[in-house]
């Protein structure tokens, strides 16, 4: 039974590095893309690991959302604390929710939102590229 647990574990390594790799090529224009007011700063995150982490750290659901392609996610913190994460719809180029822990929004909700789609054209400009 040690074997087939190993092997099944092994093929599950390798479905998320191929989920990886279409992931990096579809996303990796935006990498590197982060942007500030200031007191918060936000930034695409940038791997499937990353995404999966934030959903862990903020107990919401965006942990499964590496596989939309039409996403852009994205971590907004204040002094390296996680305070909301970001999903933006490509197509459309607008904020499609902002979630705090929980799915809780912060008292910084609007200004997050505020300093995102200020910075759009930064996401857009990369789209085109």
């Amino acid at each position: 039974m040690h074997k087939k647990a190993k092997a099944d574990a092994q093929k599950e390594i390798e479905k998320l590095r191929e989920k990886e790799e279409a992931f990096r090529q579809a996303k990796a224009k935006f990498f590197g893309l982060t942007f500030s007011d200031g007191l918060i700063q936000v930034r695409v995150l940038e791997s499937i690991e990353e995404i999966l982490l934030e959903g862990k750290l903020m107990h919401h659901c965006v942990g499964g959302y590496y596989s939309k392609t039409d996403s852009l996610i994205l971590s907004a913190c204040i002094d390296g604390k996680k305070i909301e994460t970001i999903e933006i719809s490509l197509s459309k180029l607008q904020v499609i929710q902002s979630r705090g822990v929980c799915n809780k929004n912060t008292k910084y909700h609007n200004q997050i939102i505020n300093l995102v789609e200020n910075n759009i054209p930064l996401i857009e400009s990369r789209l085109a590229a």
